[in-house]
């Protein structure tokens, strides 16, 4: 912090948020003393409700998680699934929402991989990422977990990222911010929207409502493997080679899962499926549907979750969660039930003992679990959902969509779900305007909704 802190230069432009992990009872005003020795900004201790000023360096006191919600922090008891305070991921998620492509996420030297999470949310709003290089970190867990996830834009050293944050935007009162977030600044809007259709065309699958900065950055990733320099000669190669149309549509939905994600959501989850649950009686039909699911880590989840209220009476249900996804590759996965220990990392390992079999380095799911589920190859935007649903769990997929085809599965989940339904959606994103209009919120840190109307 000192090195970054050292070469940032004032510039009207940026507000700056410090989530160093602490103890609970850490030394505030130490820390304070020893980055406002080396800075060239004031560095203060965070308040309540501040809002952010250009230029300062805000620095969450020991003891609370701090997020930005409306451009003011507010401070929080830390979350017991969060293992370091003040959490990182917790902090770059709400800046993810509050900023959207405006956000920068910076991951810096440190244990554990807190901060990877955070910075999935950041790029899924068009956001910049920057970690540092692990070579110069004294502690590379942080920064090599945030690129082992790929989430990483660009990897600099502490100084490097100084100059970084000074050359994005010029000085003085009518500065403007040079192109920083945009992979591809200067690329015709007619290239990207010409690929789109093609993708279109060969796979039937839509995606002109899809957030451009989201599909761009994935689509560099893929440009950069391939060793081509624009979109213009990428849409050459699609022609020569057609197939490439099909591993470009699976780069945009990217599959990623495990089980009970986000663990103290589901904690949030469960009473929430208990209250419900208990308006049911015996052979009665209980009905989930995932979609987006991937590997089907998260229908899995729900099974279990299931068997953990009912018990017993289990068998005597009628439940059925439906998994559907694009990503065939996932689907098999998916009904195989059978996955690696990778997965299971956020489990109970009473959960993993009672509900998994140990087949060599892997676990499949037991019988009656993998009976509660059903997987099938299905896009949620242009196909029917499923009908008399009790719950929808659709996870960090809307974050990839602009606001009307948001709006548009928004009110495809209330037609589905049975009043009273619930909707269960990725931290870092929003239910919008229209969404208020139709669910009740029953938990906003957890993105927990109940179906309005009859």
């Amino acid at each position: 912090m000192q090195r970054i802190l050292s070469g940032l230069a004032a510039n009207g432009r940026i507000a700056y948020v410090v989530a160093q992990h602490m103890p609970k009872n850490g030394d505030n005003e130490l820390l304070l003393r020893l980055l406002n020795r080396e800075s060239r900004l004031r560095v203060i201790e965070a308040k309540a409700g501040d809002l952010l000023e250009p230029d300062l360096v805000y620095l969450i006191p020991s003891g609370s998680d701090g997020v930005v919600q409306g451009g003011r922090i507010h401070l929080l008891s830390p979350a017991p699934e969060h293992f370091s305070t003040p959490s990182v991921n917790a902090l770059l998620a709400s800046i993810a929402i509050d900023a959207g492509r405006r956000a920068i996420g910076i991951i810096l030297s440190g244990a554990g991989s807190d901060g990877a999470g955070g910075c999935m949310a950041i790029k899924a709003h068009g956001g910049l990422t920057i970690a540092q290089n692990p070579q110069s970190a004294q502690h590379a867990g942080m920064s090599s977990a945030a690129i082992r996830a790929k989430v990483a834009d660009e990897l600099l050293e502490p100084e490097a990222i100084a100059r970084r944050l000074n050359a994005m935007f010029a000085t003085g009162a009518t500065a403007k911010p040079q192109a920083a977030f945009s992979v591809f600044p200067s690329a015709p809007d007619r290239h990207l929207a010409t690929l789109l259709q093609s993708v279109f065309q060969t796979t039937k699958i839509d995606f002109s409502s899809y957030k451009e900065e989201t599909l761009l950055r994935r689509l560099n990733s893929r440009m950069t493997l391939l060793k081509i320099d624009s979109i213009a000669h990428y849409l050459a190669y699609t022609r020569q080679y057609p197939g490439e149309l099909n591993t470009l549509q699976h780069l945009f939905l990217v599959s990623l899962s495990s089980f009970f994600r986000d663990s103290q959501a589901f904690v949030a989850v469960r009473k929430n499926l208990v209250e419900l649950v208990e308006q049911k009686t015996s052979g009665q039909p209980i009905r989930i549907w995932v979609p987006g699911c991937a590997s089907g880590e998260e229908c899995y989840t729900f099974a279990i979750l299931l068997a953990e209220i009912l018990g017993d009476r289990f068998a005597k249900f009628n439940i059925r969660i439906i998994g559907s996804d694009l990503n065939p590759g996932a689907l098999a996965i998916a009904r195989d039930a059978v996955y690696r220990q990778t997965a299971f990392k956020e489990t109970d390992p009473r959960i993993l003992q009672r509900y998994f079999e140990h087949k060599g380095c892997h676990y499949k799911a037991v019988a009656s679990i993998r009976a509660a589920c059903e997987f099938i190859a299905q896009d949620v935007v242009s196909t029917k959902a499923p009908e008399n649903l009790d719950m929808v769990s659709c996870r960090n997929l809307l974050i990839y969509m602009k606001g009307n085809l948001q709006d548009q599965l928004v009110r495809k989940f209330h037609q589905a779900l049975l009043p009273g339904g619930l909707l269960f959606i990725g931290q870092s994103e929003t239910i919008r305007p229209l969404g208020s209009t139709l669910f009740t919120t029953l938990d906003h840190y957890h993105r927990l909704y109940r179906r309005k109307g009859n």
